[in-house]
């Protein structure tokens, strides 16, 4: 076990590193390739039986580095509180947002919608958590949004139907809530014990919406190993994890407004990938994105 110990030191000390900047970059870029992950499993494997596994495998994982790092679970009046931010982050959220995208919805315009993170957040926050509402955030995030618009590929198709946009706001929402309620009630507990529920709740939620809607399609071809790797070991790994980290300890509206910069970035990421073209006017969108966020760090709390 002991060239295991090392990996997990080494992944802690990195993922603990107390550069706000650093942090910030790893998790923004790690973040947008969600969207890559989400449109390489569409055909492959039904939507949530792939994050049921993703989940479960995820869960494995953070309790192997608790294990090894020695850390204390919650109390088991904090566990509820655990299972509640794993349903709304991870089997609300993921599940509504990769089934959005199983349906119709292009992963473009799930971004775009996405990018409304930060304004839910700055209204939630003011209405439920007595946070101060400040106008200034709002300048910042509609710059952010006007970035991610112009990011977006000039065809994108249309369709899709009411019901999946209102899947796609409701799994914003339900990740803001989740988010907000991970940084206001949760600060006794310790971050990586805690994923190993948030993930198992999330698991759960995705059994339940596997049986409800029935889904069957699971083909075991690269498409799928691939995307549960990155999806595991990355996204969930690293990303969730600094995700949590960065919303505990720093002002909730700064922290999602980096997910403003998460379309452009994987608009490059499937230019690199795919082929895709990139325009003129989506590199603007991005700079202008990049700019939003970085006026959106300066406002004073």
């Amino acid at each position: 076990m002991g060239k295991y110990s090392i990996i997990v030191f080494h992944w802690y000390k990195i993922m603990s590193s107390k550069n706000l900047f650093l942090t910030s970059g790893i998790f923004v870029f790690i973040w947008s390739s969600g969207f890559i992950v989400g449109r390489l499993i569409v055909g492959s494997v039904s939507p949530n039986i792939f994050l049921g596994i993703r989940f479960f495998c995820t869960a494995i994982l953070f309790a192997f580095i608790a294990h090894m790092l020695k850390k204390t679970y919650p109390k088991y009046t904090e566990i509820p509180k655990h299972i509640i931010i794993g349903i709304l982050c991870n089997g609300i959220y993921l599940g509504g947002s990769y089934w959005a995208i199983n349906n119709g919805m292009p992963a473009g315009i799930m971004a775009l919608l996405g990018g409304l993170q930060p304004l839910f957040t700055l209204i939630f926050a003011s209405l439920f958590f007595a946070e101060p509402f400040r106008i200034n955030y709002t300048f910042c995030i509609i710059l952010g949004l006007l970035g991610i618009y112009l990011s977006l590929p000039l065809s994108i198709n249309n369709n899709y139907n009411f019901l999946v946009i209102l899947i796609s706001i409701l799994s914003i929402i339900s990740i803001t809530l989740g988010l907000l309620f991970q940084k206001h009630y949760t600060q006794s507990s310790e971050l990586i014990p805690s994923l190993v529920i948030q993930n198992i709740s999330g698991a759960f939620i995705s059994l339940l919406l596997v049986i409800f809607l029935q889904e069957k399609t699971v083909i075991l071809g690269f498409n799928f190993w691939f995307s549960l790797f990155w999806a595991v070991i990355v996204l969930s790994g690293l990303g969730i994890y600094l995700l949590m980290k960065l919303a505990q300890n720093n002002n909730a509206v700064k922290v999602t407004s980096l997910m403003l910069l998460c379309p452009p970035l994987a608009a490059i990421q499937a230019n690199l990938l795919f082929k895709e073209q990139l325009s003129l006017l989506q590199i603007c969108g991005f700079f202008l994105a990049l700019l939003g966020v970085a006026l959106c760090q300066k406002v004073k709390t």
